[in-house]
């Protein structure tokens, strides 16, 4: 008498990537709901994306690092409207969002220009401001409002960033992108 297993591939989302955006082939893509991506994003290898509970949707220039995590990992249904419509609506990544190597992202929005540092946790429903930088192993809680240049630090402190970098910071994801696409397009010749 034979056994024989059968194990399902859990099911792709519906995508939507332009052609100037490059995701890797080693990118994990699960769930149901829709995955947007804007222009010229890159999304690294071994990258998680899970629509399994609600959309995702990255905007323009945003980089999610190697094995960074993005999505709402799971839903509770606890009756609160406003909390159920944000997760509804999903995950929203703005423009120029860059997600560094091993972050877990939940958040209902990422404003743009915002850096979520490597091993970041940023809970389910946060709300993260235009220009904030989560550093590395730092966590916004889940619900939390953290206002527009927020810098989160050490032991979850903060401070308001007032460099006015904005436009360069801007720039310099938008040319990171370029070399991580040229990068890749020159390993894939090889």
């Amino acid at each position: 008498m034979s056994t024989t297993t059968t194990t399902s591939k859990p099911p792709k989302p519906p995508i939507s990537i332009p052609s100037t955006s490059s995701l890797h082939p080693l990118t994990t893509l699960t769930g149901t709901h829709p995955l947007t991506l804007g222009p010229n994003t890159y999304i690294h290898l071994r990258a998680i994306l899970s629509t399994t509970q609600s959309p995702i949707t990255i905007g323009a220039h945003c980089i999610i690092g190697e094995k960074a995590i993005v999505g709402q990992q799971q839903t509770e249904n606890d009756g609160d409207k406003e909390k159920d419509a944000e997760e509804e609506r999903g995950v929203v990544l703005e423009d120029h969002v860059t997600i560094e190597p091993n972050a877990v992202v939940e958040a209902s929005t990422i404003g743009t220009g915002t850096v979520v540092g490597a091993g970041a946790r940023i809970g389910k429903g946060s709300l993260v401001g235009k220009f904030c930088k989560i550093n590395a192993l730092c966590t916004v809680a889940p619900y939390e409002t953290i206002p527009d240049h927020t810098v989160i630090y050490g032991h979850n402190e903060r401070r308001v960033d007032r460099s006015g970098m904005e436009e360069v910071r801007m720039r310099s994801v938008a040319q990171q992108v370029e070399v991580l696409k040229r990068a890749e397009f020159a390993a894939r010749k090889k």
